[in-house]
């Protein structure tokens, strides 16, 4: 009757209250299925309280041990078994010897069940009854026969029988609901009720092993104890309750099967063969898979030739809880003894089996976590690394460790966590380039660098890195980074760019990227060069190269090419789980879909961030989120959104927002027809020496020329064009070059304006369909201030289709609509009925003497309407008649 993990919470509620409506006419019956925890039995008390406030009689049993024959039927029925007199002396004996325990041979379930019913419909005539099993499948086998009886003729009567069973049980009662857990952003929501205080880390990770389960995502937070760093945590304390759930048959297993177990609780591949192996090295005897049986039949595990799965990653946790660390150890110990063939892993689970320091087990640990990285992600390479360090002597050497643990802490977002590992890197007696790298990832993991001097100057990377270019490039790339972050004065970026020249790895992406981020105009040539193409193939597809490579396309003005870049990076970022690096990547490329007119991909990468962001706290990422979704808001013609958010973001004082807040209210603004306030707003973004422009600035272009041209300021603007002009012979910026046709345009005078617009309009557009649809607006109104009428209706329909498939509503988008809804003369009002059939066909690409021949007429006098035609229609020729053809009324078809 009902799907399984199809019905939401309300919708089985319904369910639920439309079963119970029937009373008391009719009744019925229904089974609620699922696993431990779903929530069925918070569903049953709904219905109580539904029943109860309904007046109906609540009859109530829950599985316990006692598997005395009709127990759970006696609790059941006690509080109506004093009207039971009413019922035929020979059944009021039925129910007395059912209920007297020792009482010999009880009677026939049959007649226990006619007896029992027949006492419920008696009371149930006057006090309509619901009768509800909860966990019916630890209910006496008897009872379980009764209830399934009554269930099957509640319909006749006004009686309601509910179950709750776990999933996989004999079902006494049917039809069967499904009881699904929680969706995602359902589950997010139950656990911030009940984890609100708790670190990010922690709260992914009770997310990841409640797998939507309602009791595991309320008891997990309440059982948590930190133990350690993050990636140290094997498993996660485990309450009474939940241990209760789903292990209640734990205690009572053989040793051997509660040996097996704890090996397959600390390891995550689950082969079956190795398991045995090292259970029997752990029990000290031969472990076979005959003795996991009690384990399968306690749904603890699912077995299957060869692989042994827990039912649960809390059944797993609970194994892992109930024992000892040195139990836990000595599994470890026993599992990688039989992983001879598996290095990796070996070495895995030596580095938990061990105390103390082990420099050749560090060692081994620390070389192990490329491979771990990419077979276990990031989480796993950063608690190699942490229990490296851990088991390093060296001081030095375990400053380095945590190090590059904070590293992939970085890329994973986990801003708390970096931190956490430099700190404790800086405790350690460091050398002069970790000290460096120390800063260096300090400086770009800061939420909210302030302006000031760099925690490493720039002077000084040569010698920091003495010999190592790796750590040059990195040094390199941080400085640039914070100089970008904090607008730095040209001072510091020339010495950026004056380290970069000294250094080697001019292909590197950190040099490009550097470069990009320091000097993104007087170094866009240079950078936009040293770019990969979809053609080259020479370039690996790694995703720190990628995500720097678009990071510096995106600095100097190139959208086209960083969304493909970033799109490519994109993928790997999320295959390896660095959410960190991917949500700055996400809301980069968003950034840029934008202003090239793909709305609706930078929705969907704008909510992902979102997501990421909601279970990472990254304070720095939340700010430009916010950014970005203000200027989505502006785009749209969301004025007072956009304002808002805008508001919002400048309440962080974040220096490197600034520019994208000025962007987004300038638009917001012109979309509301505050000319003078939108060019006050945007004027700051160009009015700079060609160095001091920025990718807000060259985005800023088109809208600043309507703001100068609505509101009187033309003059002041030409002159800022000429500095934009002067940028643009310096680099190759398509985000100002793309634009530049269109502002001189808008700005020229009349005798100008047209060829400009035909200049603009002439560039390959493809991957700019705003750049496109604004053009074709603004001309299509330059046009029809200039009484070209067809033309002008042609250029506008093109803007309005187009602003529709962008998705825009917009201060363009709007006027397109506008102008092009405005009437405008019909084709059939400017020619004649025999000029418009020419007209037509000639636009269906027929020859003058075709025409001529459907028409019956000469082929000159063909030739003579579409000369007076053309002038008419604004064209100057043939083939300007194909766009105008849905203007012109269908051509008569030959007789």
């Amino acid at each position: 009757m009902y799907e399984a993990g199809l019905l939401g919470r309300d919708q089985q509620l319904r369910i639920l209250q439309e079963l119970m409506g029937r009373l008391p006419d009719a009744g019925g019956a229904l089974a609620l299925q699922g696993g431990p925890g779903v929530g069925k039995s918070a569903l049953l008390r709904v219905a109580t309280e539904r029943a109860r406030t309904a007046g109906c009689q609540v009859l109530w049993v829950a599985g316990h041990s006692d598997d005395t024959p009709f127990s759970g039927l006696r609790e059941l029925l006690r509080p109506v078994l004093g009207t039971a007199d009413a019922l035929p002396a020979e059944q009021v004996e039925i129910l007395r010897s059912a209920f007297e325990t020792g009482a010999g041979q009880p009677p026939e379930t049959l007649r226990v069940a006619l007896a029992a019913f027949n006492l419920i419909t008696a009371g149930a005539a006057e006090q309509p009854a619901v009768l509800i099993a909860d966990d019916v499948q630890g209910v006496d086998r008897p009872t379980r026969d009764v209830l399934a009886f009554m269930a099957r003729r509640a319909s006749d009567n006004p009686i309601v029988v509910l179950a709750a069973l776990r999933s996989g049980r004999t079902r006494p009662v049917s039809p069967v609901l499904d009881v699904p857990v929680l969706d995602e952003p359902s589950a997010r929501r139950l656990l911030a009720r009940h984890a609100a205080t708790l670190p990010p880390a922690v709260r992914e990770r009770i997310l990841g092993e409640a797998l939507g389960n309602p009791l595991a995502l309320i008891e997990l937070p309440a059982a948590w104890r930190p133990t350690g760093p993050p990636g140290s945590w094997t498993h996660l304390p485990v309450s009474p309750t939940l241990a209760t759930a789903f292990a209640a048959g734990l205690g009572e297993l053989p040793a051997q099967a509660r040996d097996a177990l704890l090996v397959a609780a600390v390891d995550h591949v689950g082969d079956l063969a190795e398991i045995l192996a090292a259970a029997s090295v752990l029990a000290g005897r031969t472990v076979t898979v005959d003795l996991l049986d009690s384990a399968a039949a306690a749904s603890l595990i699912r077995l299957d030739r060869t692989t042994l799965r827990f039912l649960h990653p809390v059944v797993r946790s609970t194994v892992l809880d109930a024992e000892t660390p040195a139990r836990r150890q000595a599994a470890n110990a026993a599992m990688a003894q039989v992983l001879a063939e598996h290095p990796d892993r070996r070495t895995w689970h030596r580095a938990q089996s061990v105390n103390g320091p082990d420099d050749e087990l560090a060692d081994e640990l620390a070389d192990a976590h490329t491979s771990l990285l990419r077979r276990h992600g990031v989480v796993a390479a950063i608690w190699a690394l942490e229990r490296s360090a851990q088991l390093t002597a060296d001081s030095a050497t375990r400053g380095h460790r945590l190090l590059c643990a904070a590293e992939h802490a970085y890329g994973l977002g986990r801003t708390r966590l970096t931190h956490s590992l430099i700190d404790e890197a800086k405790r350690q007696q460091l050398g002069d380039a970790d000290r460096a790298k120390a800063w260096s990832l300090r400086d770009i993991s800061d939420a909210d660098p302030q302006p000031g001097p760099a925690r490493t100057q720039v002077r000084d990377i040569p010698e920091l890195s003495a010999g190592d270019p790796d750590l040059a490039l990195d040094l390199l790339l941080s400085t640039a980074l914070r100089a970008h972050r904090t607008g730095a004065d040209p001072a510091l970026r020339a010495g950026i760019v004056a380290a970069a020249e000294r250094l080697t790895g001019t292909s590197d992406p950190r040099h490009i990227a550097a470069l990009a981020l320091a000097e993104p105009v007087l170094h866009g040539r240079a950078v936009a060069d040293r770019l990969p193409s979809n053609r080259t193939v020479w370039y690996r597809p790694d995703a720190d190269g990628l995500r720097l490579f678009g990071m510096a396309a995106h600095a100097i003005g190139d959208p086209v090419r960083a969304v493909d870049l970033l799109g490519r990076a994109e993928p790997i970022l999320r295959e390896q789980g660095r959410l960190g690096l991917l949500s700055e990547t996400l809301l980069t490329e968003a950034a840029d879909l934008l202003l090239l007119g793909d709305w609706r991909r930078a929705a969907q990468l704008t909510e992902e961030a979102r997501r990421i962001l909601a279970g990472t706290r990254q304070p720095s990422m939340v700010a430009a989120l916010t950014g970005t979704d203000a200027l989505a808001a502006a785009l749209r013609g969301q004025a007072v959104r956009a304002e808002e958010l805008a508001d919002t973001v400048a309440a962080w004082q974040r220096t490197d927002l600034i520019p994208t807040l000025r962007l987004a209210r300038g638009v917001a603004r012109l979309g509301e027809g505050r000319y003078t306030e939108a060019y006050e707003e945007l004027r700051p973004l160009l009015d700079q020496p060609p160095a001091g422009l920025r990718w807000q600035g060259f985005a800023a272009v088109m809208p600043f020329a309507v703001a100068a041209d609505r509101g009187s300021s033309r003059d002041e603007a030409a002159h800022i064009l000429d500095v934009l002009e002067e940028a643009a012979r310096v680099t190759p910026a398509p985000l100002l070059n793309v634009q530049l046709p269109y502002a001189r345009a808008v700005l020229a005078a009349d005798a100008a304006a047209e060829e400009l617009f035909m200049i603009a309009l002439g560039q390959d557009l493809i991957r700019w369909p705003l750049v496109k649809a604004r053009t074709e607006l603004a001309y299509g109104q330059w046009l029809r201030r200039h009484r070209q009428a067809a033309r002008s209706r042609t250029m506008l329909l093109s803007a309005r289709t187009a602003f529709e498939l962008i998705g825009a509503s917009d201060w363009a988008g709007r006027k397109a609509t506008h102008a092009a809804d405005t009437p405008l003369p019909a084709a059939t009002e400017l020619l004649s009925a025999q000029e418009t059939v020419i007209a037509r066909l000639a636009a269906e690409g027929l020859s003058n003497r075709e025409i001529a021949e459907r028409l019956h007429l000469s082929h000159r006098t063909v030739a003579a309407h579409l000369y007076r035609a053309f002038p008419k229609l604004g064209i100057t020729s043939r083939s300007e008649l194909a766009p105008l053809l849905d203007l012109l009324e269908p051509a008569v078809s030959d007789h």
